[in-house]
């Protein structure tokens, strides 16, 4: 049976070069084959980036919350459904599902799921426009969200118990001249403790886009742990180092391997 128009799926196969040293796909990895069935979504209903950039507009993710159940290993079968799930004054949301390999049932188990917030910028003014007359022939479908999250504001941590810097290479920018999102979820992710990456494995992201970086600027991240437990959580401040500009807040919570 196949899917309506306004639930987008995509295939994808691991790959050697998108495993962590646990031969597991990574965060990364994931967040990639979500952009990647996002953007193609947008490209059938005729708003993708470069439709978008015609008009001197573009999209910006504003905010990113992901959790994973399993992760899929090198060669497994990873199918990413997603869906536009409404309008929210400047922001419009969109769901989505990691799906495994079909079971001798022929059901596909939810390796993680996800909810995110995007906004439409103007390219030259960079602040957001009003997105409604973009999304005329867009219904979202009669199902629920992918996570019932309502976007509260993550606050910055007082302190820092561990302190990284990045220094944005060439690679690291988009289309846009500006950081791939992705990266963001890299360096918070990167910035957390030797023993938890070795022991532990990221259940959950909250991202929280505030400020863009270009080629050039260090980026510095502030990690501070949560209440002392099993299951470890930290809130993460990346800062611009040339002006102490917050581009983005984190939340990662971690799980026993």
């Amino acid at each position: 049976m196949s899917q309506p128009a306004n639930i987008w799926t995509e295939s994808f196969r691991v790959r050697t070069f998108e495993t962590d040293l646990h031969g597991c796909a990574s965060i990364q990895t994931l967040c990639n084959y979500f952009n990647e069935a996002a953007g193609k979504h947008a490209l059938h209903y005729g708003v993708s980036i470069e439709e978008l950039n015609a008009k001197n507009l573009t999209w910006v993710l504003a905010r990113l919350h992901v959790r994973v159940e399993a992760y899929p290993e090198w060669g497994d079968e990873v199918i990413v459904e997603t869906w536009p799930s409404g309008l929210e004054g400047l922001f419009a949301t969109r769901e989505f599902l990691f799906l495994g390999a079909s079971d001798d049932d022929g059901e596909r188990p939810i390796l993680g799921r996800g909810s995110s917030a995007w906004l439409v910028v103007d390219r030259a003014r960079k602040r957001p426009v009003r997105i409604t007359p973009l999304f005329t022939n867009i219904n979202p479908p009669d199902r629920p969200r992918a996570l019932d999250d309502d976007f509260a504001k993550i606050k910055p941590p007082p302190g820092a118990d561990h302190e990284s810097r990045f220094r944005v290479r060439y690679s690291d920018l988009d289309v846009n001249r500006h950081v791939n999102n992705v990266r963001y979820a890299e360096w918070a992710v990167e910035s957390v403790p030797e023993a938890v990456l070795h022991t532990c494995r990221l259940h959950a992201l909250e991202l929280q886009f505030s400020a863009e970086a270009t080629f050039g600027d260090t980026i510095v991240i502030e990690t501070q742990r949560g209440e002392a437990g099993a299951t470890p959580t930290f809130t993460h401040r990346l800062s611009r180092e040339s002006d102490a500009r917050i581009v983005a807040v984190a939340r990662t919570r971690w799980a026993r391997r």
